[in-house]
């Protein structure tokens, strides 16, 4: 696991993990833990200013001289492709600029008479007793789309999220400053052009770097863009590895045929990894303890086995994936009520015909919902929601929330296992949310909308990164990169695509690269029938799990849970859709009870590197 962090307070000495290198001196340390890539690590001194960029990142030689001798931009985290996390720190303070996509995410936790920072959770937990925070495990089962419920608790007590997109300066007395210095500001220009030159940047960062690098290839329109890319830029001399995963037997079915038709650019090495019915999802559940619930957890067996693959047979130093891809270029339905709000009345009836049309319903109750939604703020919307989510655990556990489509946050559907207590510890949660509203600092709900889905995106899927490092495979997930970020969610709303249009910004960015076939799809794949009959597959050992870890914590009901379990292995997939979630935290608390926690050294200030 690659990790990094740091301790700031009035003593000469703090600790550190106790396999970590420091990066400068113990009052003000800095220090990494694992196998870093040097090129990953960036620092310079200028007098008593230290200066570190930490994380892939395209900064040009003698940028980094400057940052230490000028000082530090508050658009450093976005200025080069990559992403990354700046730090810089002198005699007085530390101030870290956290990345915009939140694929870096930086936690705190106060000890040792000052405040301890790190991009591991976990690790900063082992300091405080490795205690998982429940009410933020209790608010994830319920409701794992809305971020916004838990807001800056991590899964372990007493270990807070720094914001993404933020300067944090932390003092030697342990005062905390928090400022928000991203919010994307609509541009005009060719955005076409503006999203493939900071696509093929973020591509470049980790191609350029490797020797043997590779990347998924499904044959989808997210992971075919970085392999074309890759191509682009290797071919002639080199060229970048794709994988495509496929039943045992069967490489034409599905996205098979795209993948197929894909590995045929010049500048992609095809290969091809065959999986059977021991990789189904559901059948291998002993995952790597991380951060939270990993989005690899369901499917962990074929996940290990492309990790396995990578590292044995491709021997990959880079490996990319499409993460990312979905929330960033698929314009949320809520698009439908910022047009209603910059009064584009006719194209917001027409945008919600279209998105009606393609998801066969009707079109006023969306147009009524938009025109709700319209009339809200975002702080009164959560708070909508909260007290329905209240109510529903008192009286109609089977209700489903949200008003159609438009919504300021994603339908739930509560689960019949959640007891008692678990309601209590969410309406708990809910209260706890600051209730203040900042939408005069973005240029559109749509634009704020799709920060919050990036910044959990790339939260969540830093899990998947850490069990990827855990296996020996340096994962990569370039759509969640800070300027690629900026760049997407500069667009204007006159000129953003709806909600019933698939990617056209990347189609027709990438028109001249991609295949003809992937060009024209309008929708991905559908794998659900694979997770149904893995879960039929393994369906006794998940019913064990009913009086598991979250059981013993009161959270679920035993018997409702081995009944969901029955209903969804028959094909509910309302029923499948709560299983997962329970699964998911079953599996993450079993692995953080199991794993060693992180063992701490006390250094003093001239051990450090200065």
């Amino acid at each position: 696991m690659l990790r990094f962090g740091g301790f700031r307070g009035t003593s000469r000495a703090a600790q550190v993990p106790a396999n970590s290198q420091l990066l400068w001196q113990a009052d003000t340390a800095c220090w990494l833990d694992g196998p870093w890539r040097a090129h990953e690590v960036r620092r310079t001194l200028a007098g008593r200013r230290r200066i570190a960029v930490i994380g892939p990142c395209g900064i040009p030689d003698g940028e980094l001289a400057r940052l230490a001798t000028h000082g530090v931009p508050d658009d450093v985290a976005w200025r080069w492709p990559g992403s990354y996390t700046v730090v810089a720190a002198d005699d007085h303070e530390t101030t870290i600029w956290t990345d915009v996509g939140g694929a870096w995410p930086i936690y705190t936790t106060w000890a040792d008479g000052g405040m301890h920072w790190s991009s591991s959770a976990r690790a900063l937990a082992s300091l405080k007793g490795s205690r998982v925070d429940v009410d933020r495990l209790a608010a994830w089962l319920i409701a794992p789309g809305v971020p916004t419920l838990w807001g800056v608790r991590s899964a372990f007590a007493d270990v807070s999220l720094l914001p993404p997109g933020y300067r944090v300066t932390l003092t030697a007395n342990g005062s905390v400053d928090r400022q928000p210095v991203w919010r994307p500001q609509p541009r005009a220009g060719d955005h076409l052009a503006r999203l493939r030159a900071e696509l093929s940047s973020a591509v470049a960062v980790r191609v350029d770097a490797a020797a043997s690098p590779t990347a998924d290839l499904s044959g989808g329109l997210d992971s075919t863009s970085l392999v074309v890319l890759a191509a682009e830029r290797l071919a002639p001399e080199r060229s970048i590895t794709g994988v495509t995963l496929h039943p045992r037997g069967n490489t034409t079915d599905g996205d098979a045929r795209y993948a197929r038709e894909a590995g045929g650019t010049p500048g992609v090495y095809h290969r091809w990894l065959s999986l059977g019915s021991e990789h189904m999802p559901y059948s291998l559940l002993d995952v790597p303890a991380t951060d939270e619930p990993a989005p690899s957890t369901i499917g962990y067996a074929s996940f290990s086995a492309r990790l396995g693959w990578l590292r044995d047979q491709a021997k990959t130093d880079s490996h990319m994936t499409g993460d990312g891809g979905d929330g960033l270029l698929c314009t949320p339905a809520l698009f439908l009520a910022d047009l209603i709000r910059a009064r584009r009345y006719g194209r917001a009836t027409v945008e919600t015909m279209r998105w009606a049309r393609l998801n066969r319903r009707s079109v006023s109750p969306l147009l009524r919902s938009a025109r709700r939604v319209a009339r809200t703020t975002p702080a009164s919307a959560l708070d909508a929601w909260a007290n329905a989510l209240s109510a529903i655990g008192q009286s109609a556990p089977t209700v489903k929330l949200g008003h159609g489509d438009v919504a300021w946050f994603p339908p739930v559907s509560p689960p019949p296992w959640a007891t008692d207590s678990l309601w209590e510890r969410v309406a708990m949660a809910a209260a706890a949310v600051p209730g203040s509203d900042d939408t005069r600092e973005w240029p559109d709900w749509t634009t704020r909308r799709l920060a919050e889905v990036m910044a959990d995106t790339g939260r969540t899927a830093r899990a998947d990164v850490d069990i990827a490092a855990h296996a020996g495979v340096p994962l990569h997930n370039p759509f969640l990169d800070s300027r690629l970020l900026d760049a997407c969610l500069s667009m204007p709303t006159d000129e953003r695509p709806g909600p019933s249009d698939y990617k056209p910004v990347l189609r027709r960015a990438l028109a001249d690269l991609l295949p003809e076939s992937i060009a024209g799809r309008v929708s991905k794949g559908d794998q659900t029938a694979d997770y149904y009959q893995g879960l039929r597959a393994n369906r006794a050992a998940i019913e064990d799990m009913a009086h598991g870890r979250l059981a013993a914590l009161g959270l679920v009901d035993p018997t409702m849970v081995r009944q969901l379990v029955t209903r969804a292995a028959t094909g509910m997939p309302d029923a499948y859709g709560m299983v997962e979630p329970f699964v998911s935290a079953e599996v993450w608390l079993c692995a953080v009870e199991s794993a060693p926690v992180t063992p701490w050294k006390m250094v003093r200030a001239e051990q450090g590197v200065s």
